[in-house]
């Protein structure tokens, strides 16, 4: 993802964790109830299965990744 779009995301996410609205399914954020990853450019969502709805490329390119590096170290 370029720079620009990953701004524009991140302000899009802003501008939502803001409103209280999740970013994935639109629905009103109940307070105290938010689902985040600790960093609020990340946004905030309703719940679990919306957060990693909304970040499913990202989790499987981590899982992609451990797993390169993970036979890389059984084949040494």
């Amino acid at each position: 993802m370029d720079k620009k779009i990953d701004n524009t995301e991140k302000e899009y996410l802003l501008l939502l964790w803001e409103e209280n609205v999740c970013p994935e399914c639109g629905n009103i954020i109940p307070e105290g109830k938010r689902v985040r990853s600790g960093t609020k450019s990340d946004g905030g969502f309703c719940s679990l299965d919306c957060y990693a709805k909304y970040h499913k490329s990202q989790l499987l390119e981590r899982e992609r990744n451990l797993q390169r590096i993970l036979n890389q170290i059984r084949n040494n």
